[in-house]
């Protein structure tokens, strides 16, 4: 099995429970402005003409005479501007149609809880991702933002690894996420909804992706330390239904560290 976290608010936990069905966010729905957006490098008129000089081998093209003098011209008459502008219209464009998973390795992190599970009132459920999504990467923490060239071609398969690095890094800062992705473009939500597997439906006001959740996949439930009764009983009783009984119950506790022991606890 390859179980991954997913923390949740009082509501969100019922409403995945019951619907079997979890909310794909849009790149471009994430809380941090510079995460999946790459330091762009402008470089200067020497890598400007090592670029073009690739580009015309790679296809095998023999430039005019005055390639040089015309590349310089651009440089001078702000043509860089216009291409960064260009490549950041592409990514944004991208991101407002891409959507992620977005999980944790982990369901004890007294932060995670704090940040993501209305401090500690929600709960986590802990889902079976290994005939979902066998290939989750683990995000990659940085003090550096990956670097791309504004030379590089944006459709080109060396550019595309290169910022798909981009989407699986983070800032430093979020290291104790411990998160785990997944990357949808449009092209893999279109194939999980032919195979019944992703839906679009109105959320808010917006046309939004659903992954449907097999009832197998889901293995836990963790209750946090200020979960109240009320919710620990609509939650028993959603999984009291016959496709969720196998599902296990935990209580976080404390422990001498700032990690949540979880509990095993009498299912029902």
């Amino acid at each position: 099995m390859n179980v991954l976290y997913k923390y949740c608010d009082q509501l969100g936990i019922v409403k995945i429970l019951g619907s079997l069905e979890l909310k794909l966010p849009y790149i471009s729905e994430v809380n941090d402005p510079l995460e999946c957006m790459p330091f762009l490098d402008e470089g200067n008129i020497t890598a400007m003409k090592e670029q073009c000089i690739r580009r015309f081998k790679s296809k095998g093209k023999i430039p005019s005479p005055n390639w040089e003098q015309i590349l310089e011209k651009k440089w001078q008459t702000g043509e860089v501007s216009n291409l960064r502008k260009e490549l950041i219209k592409c990514i944004d464009e991208m991101k407002q149609k891409s959507c992620l998973v977005s999980v944790s390795q982990e369901a004890g992190t007294s932060v995670m809880w704090a940040h993501y599970s209305e401090k500690h009132r929600g709960g986590v459920i802990g889902i079976d991702f290994e005939h979902i999504f066998p290939n989750m990467e683990l995000v990659r923490y940085s003090e550096q933002r990956p670097n791309l060239c504004i030379w590089d071609d944006f459709y080109s398969i060396e550019f595309q690894k290169k910022y798909f690095n981009t989407l699986i890094t983070k800032s430093s800062g979020w290291v104790y996420e411990k998160e785990f992705r997944n990357i949808l473009d449009n092209t893999d939500l279109m194939d999980l909804e032919k195979n019944g597997l992703a839906f679009l439906k109105d959320f808010n006001g917006k046309k939004t992706w659903f992954l449907r959740l097999n009832p197998e996949s889901i293995r836990e439930v963790v209750f946090g330390l200020y979960t109240e009764e009320s919710l620990k009983l609509a939650i028993r009783k959603l999984i009291e239904r016959p496709e969720l009984q196998h599902v296990k119950l935990y209580q976080t506790g404390e422990s001498k560290t700032y990690t949540l022991n979880l509990v095993d606890i009498e299912n029902r």
